[in-house]
């Protein structure tokens, strides 16, 4: 089994790629387009605020996929160029094979597929090429379009946890999808 994802996967209408040096400016932009979204979903992203920030991001994702840790993508609309989202196959455990998922779609770009397309194609290479036994997903309870995503693509309830995340309490919902 190949213990590494590929640098670029295409779907329809989208092209998710392993961030390059070039896209810090990018993320930045995403990450200020979305900060009040993002302070409670994903605090570390939410934080950078300085273009050397996010490149220390992108250093930090090209190492974690280096050794197999994460595989982190920008999603970008194929036509267009835009980066409008991320996502990230982490938490890699090569010997079950399982790994979580995280995503996130830019607030201007929701509501029009894309999440579900970019999981899709993610969980086509975890379960086919790479031999995935189990992808699970954590969404805060608060985050019901994302639960109903999670639910729409087949991920079964699994249960949920009460965290302390990003200065608020919430609880976290865990769906798993199964080979």
């Amino acid at each position: 089994m190949k213990q590494t994802f590929p640098e670029v996967i295409e779907t329809q209408r989208l092209v998710l790629r392993c961030y390059q040096g070039e896209d810090a400016f990018g993320i930045l932009e995403l990450v200020q387009q979305n900060r009040a979204r993002r302070v409670q979903e994903f605090a570390q992203r939410a934080s950078l605020v300085t273009l050397d920030e996010a490149r220390l991001l992108v250093s930090e994702k090209r190492e974690h996929w280096s050794v197999g840790k994460a595989f982190c993508y920008g999603i970008w609309l194929k036509h267009a160029n835009e980066q409008i989202g991320q996502i990230q196959v982490k938490n890699v455990a090569w010997e079950i094979p399982s790994a979580e998922l995280g995503y996130f779609i830019s607030t201007s770009s929701q509501r029009q597929g894309y999440a579900s397309e970019s999981i899709r194609g993610i969980l086509k290479l975890a379960f086919q090429d790479s031999r995935f036994q189990r992808i699970f997903v954590r969404v805060l309870s608060s985050n019901r379009g994302s639960f109903s995503t999670a639910k729409r693509l087949g991920f079964l309830e699994e249960g949920s946890t009460g965290r302390h995340f990003a200065a608020v309490w919430d609880n976290y919902m865990t769906s798993a999808i199964w080979r």
